[in-house]
């Protein structure tokens, strides 16, 4: 008997703080625009990045999240069943945070994967079961992410390592009929539509190592994504939700490109084949609303991926536009005005014109 599809859908970053925590805890559901893209999966994963908070902070960690456990409830609205904790968020509330937030996702029956209060369950994989066959998920969070954490934390999460990484893949691959790597990383090009060019050899070789996909999140961008000897490769899938962050230092505004994102749809099929499908939506507020458009938007950015990893120079003129003019769109955003009156400003300043 031929096996049916499984349709897993994976969700970007999932911050319920600040904003989050009063809408939330009011009873509003900002996730009803996309209830049809939750539901009629055989698996939903997300990227838990706020944990609970507890009575002491990682004062290591800037900026830092915190939610409650009422808000987590909300969890429930999302369908998971899955979601990754290693990040770099995963200690903002020490160990009382997290086992408050583990005890509310045991609760709410969405399994964990990626980190853990004793460092060989931060390392065991998940494996899913159903319809014949068995997915198996791996995570990991990268040091360019800057967890921040002391080294007598008593929580650990599951570090990247290519060496490491490569060896589970391979234990994981004869165990499982398809594997799935998540990863926390990007920290070099936040905010960026490309990921950083080491991100593309390291994950060819996890595809190399036997995983059927790919699927980073943490760079609060949807990225431009690709294909190697015909697995998926996403290298960050974005904010599914994210407010506005307030510390002792300010706010820490989420820029408009975080305010975009989709959600990801992976259809492995009962042969090799792996169809790939995304539902845009925006971020209004904090309210999820369903943008077809946004999905042409990040298949032109992926258009442009294909030219910028295959003619020489384009990714350091890449990387230098990311250091000098991200920063310019997210203060234009800031002020509410234009890159070119931003422009004009600065011209007059120069030359003493202001």
């Amino acid at each position: 008997m031929a096996h049916e599809p499984i349709r897993i859908r994976f969700l970007g970053d999932i911050s319920f703080n600040d904003e989050y925590v009063s809408v939330l805890e009011s009873g509003h559901n900002p996730f009803s625009g996309l209830s049809e893209v939750l539901t009629g999966a055989d698996l939903v994963v997300g990227n838990l990045e706020c944990l609970a908070q507890g009575k002491a902070e990682n004062l290591e960690k800037k900026p830092r999240l915190k939610t409650t456990l009422k808000a987590l409830d909300a969890l429930r609205h999302l369908n998971l069943g899955l979601v990754s904790l290693a990040t770099n968020h995963y200690y903002d509330n020490l160990e009382e945070g997290f086992e408050r937030t583990i005890g509310k996702l045991r609760d709410c029956g969405i399994a964990t994967i990626g980190a853990a209060q004793n460092p060989l369950d931060a390392q065991r994989p998940f494996i899913w079961e159903g319809k014949q066959r068995k997915v198996g998920f791996l995570n990991y969070v990268h040091s360019d992410t800057n967890p921040n954490v002391p080294e007598e934390a008593r929580v650990y999460a599951n570090e990247f390592d290519m060496k490491k990484i490569v060896q589970q893949i391979k234990e994981l691959k004869d165990r499982t009929d398809h594997m799935v790597v998540l990863l926390h990383w990007g920290g070099k090009c936040d905010y960026g539509y490309f990921p950083h060019k080491e991100q593309i050899a390291q994950a060819k070789a996890m595809i190399e190592a036997g995983a059927d996909a790919v699927v980073g999140h943490h760079t609060h961008t949807f990225q431009a994504s690709m294909r190697h000897k015909g697995k998926p490769i996403f290298f960050s899938l974005g904010n599914f939700c994210f407010a506005d962050i307030h510390s002792d230092n300010g706010i820490v505004k989420v820029r408009n490109s975080g305010r975009k994102s989709a959600v990801l749809e992976l259809t492995f099929m009962p042969g090799a084949s792996i169809e790939e499908k995304r539902f845009g939506f925006r971020i209004n507020g904090t309210d999820l609303n369903v943008a077809p458009s946004v999905v042409n938007e990040f298949a032109r950015w992926t258009g442009l991926f294909w030219l910028v990893r295959t003619i020489p120079g384009l990714y350091a003129i890449y990387y230098y536009l990311l250091r000098r003019w991200e920063p310019v769109h997210f203060h234009a955003q800031l002020h509410e005005t234009t890159l070119l009156r931003v422009g004009i400003r600065k011209f007059k300043r120069i030359f003493g014109l202001a």
